[in-house]
């Protein structure tokens, strides 16, 4: 048995002692095609370092050979050494049958580099080379998805229909398309394909991806349907748990949301929107206590913390708790958030400071006249300052956004203004 072949068996037993001894004695007695073989099984493994050291001594013995510039172009990239990836690569000659490869392989370098306009024409100039090779539309295909061009995507996918036998296709067509529709919006087509997909093979990911689907349709019986079953299917799969506990809410199955909630925060504590989600949930359940709790908690996993600061800052302005929001503003790391400002503008309003009350709503304003909510609080106050005119002028903005407030447009019609 050659030294490569007891070095592979030796991994394959977890003796890594006898793998190095294997690996020092087969570089020095194996032959150049063992050592090849080596190489190519320890690139498989993850034995990036052993690998590399194989590729560069077979490549000073074989300097021409151009599947160790392949090889170790590949190795560059795993190393993140991408100069060297592009001059081994850029070394392999046109007339070379793997220049082909070595386009597809800088293909890769450049969407590493997002620059995926070169990326599609380093694979459309090696498509020349080999037109009749599938894997090569199914790069450019999802280069297209990657980049969230989906309708060349779909355009391409379409195409690779019959180009792999059963079985053989790497990806799931449907899936891919299924998912590209629903990204731009085609959801009723997106859930025929999704549904082929499962057809194929029934996955935590397909089915997930369905239930968000039907949900975009407002399908919500069939989304809570669809995302339970994922849960019992794989309870660590851990995106099921806000996109569930949200659907719940929005159904008004408020006790059952908090339920979903614990069990998400048991299979990962670190998800804020879940935080974020019980607060809501236990306030509208009418429990501020436990709402104000939730909030506390997130903070103190300091993820985030600024949104969650701001989150709980909201909840004591519902409760005229001013005092109490102006000190924990004072805690934020960026203090010159635009929300922040307006919390603050809305909390010295609560406590009739009304000079500092509108330092800050000036300064909310240059960037928040977009927010209605903002626009309609602010008009308030400039109309308790007496500043009539621009009030008015504000609120006519808010209405020509929320056309449907009746309240906001007798006040702006009413003369006494």
């Amino acid at each position: 048995m050659s030294y490569s072949k007891k070095m592979l068996q030796a991994l394959s037993d977890g003796d890594l002692v006898e793998a190095q001894l294997a690996f020092e004695k087969a570089q020095m007695e194996d032959l150049a095609e063992e050592r090849l073989q080596l190489a190519d099984n320890l690139f498989q493994l993850g034995f990036i370092e052993e690998s590399e050291t194989l590729y560069e001594k077979l490549f000073e013995e074989f300097p021409e050979e151009e599947t160790l510039k392949i090889a170790l172009a590949e190795i560059a990239i795993e190393n993140d050494d991408l100069e060297k990836a592009f001059t081994f690569l850029e070394s392999i000659e046109e007339t070379s049958d793997l220049y082909a490869q070595s386009l597809i392989t800088q293909a890769d370098i450049y969407q590493v580099l997002n620059i995926p306009e070169v990326s599609e024409r380093k694979l459309k100039q090696a498509k020349e080379y080999l037109p009749d090779e599938p894997l090569l539309d199914l790069s450019l295909a999802e280069l297209y998805f990657s980049n969230e061009d989906y309708l060349k995507a779909v355009d391409m996918y379409e195409k690779l229909r019959g180009s792999f036998k059963e079985g053989e296709s790497p990806i799931s067509l449907d899936e891919r398309i299924g998912v590209a529709l629903s990204r731009i919006g085609d959801f009723e087509h997106a859930i025929i394909h999704l549904e082929k997909a499962i057809e194929e093979d029934e996955t935590v990911e397909r089915l997930f991806q369905l239930a968000l689907t039907f949900y975009q349709l407002e399908e919500n019986e069939r989304a809570i349907e669809l995302l339970k079953q994922v849960k019992l299917m794989d309870e660590s799969f851990n995106q099921v748990y806000y996109p569930l506990a949200q659907i719940l809410f929005d159904e008004g199955l408020h006790d059952e949301v908090i339920e979903i909630i614990e069990e998400g925060i048991s299979q990962n504590p670190y998800e804020t929107s879940l935080y974020h989600l019980a607060s809501d949930t236990a306030y509208h359940l009418g429990d501020k206590d436990q709402a104000k709790q939730y909030l506390e908690e997130v903070i103190s996993l300091e993820i985030d913390a600024d949104l969650s600061k701001m989150r709980l800052a909201e909840l004591l302005l519902k409760e005229e708790e001013y005092e109490e929001v102006i000190q924990l503003m004072d805690t934020l790391e960026n203090k010159e958030q635009n929300f922040s400002e307006w919390i603050l503008a809305q909390a010295y309003n609560g406590l009739e400071e009304f000079d500092k009350a509108k330092e800050f709503y000036e300064k909310a304003k240059e960037t928040l006249l977009d927010d209605p909510e903002f626009l309609k609080d602010y008009a308030l106050f400039l109309r308790e300052e007496g500043q009539i005119d621009v009030a008015n002028e504000l609120l006519k903005q808010y209405i020509s956004i929320v056309p449907g407030d009746i309240e906001i447009a007798s006040l702006i019609e009413d003369e006494r203004w």
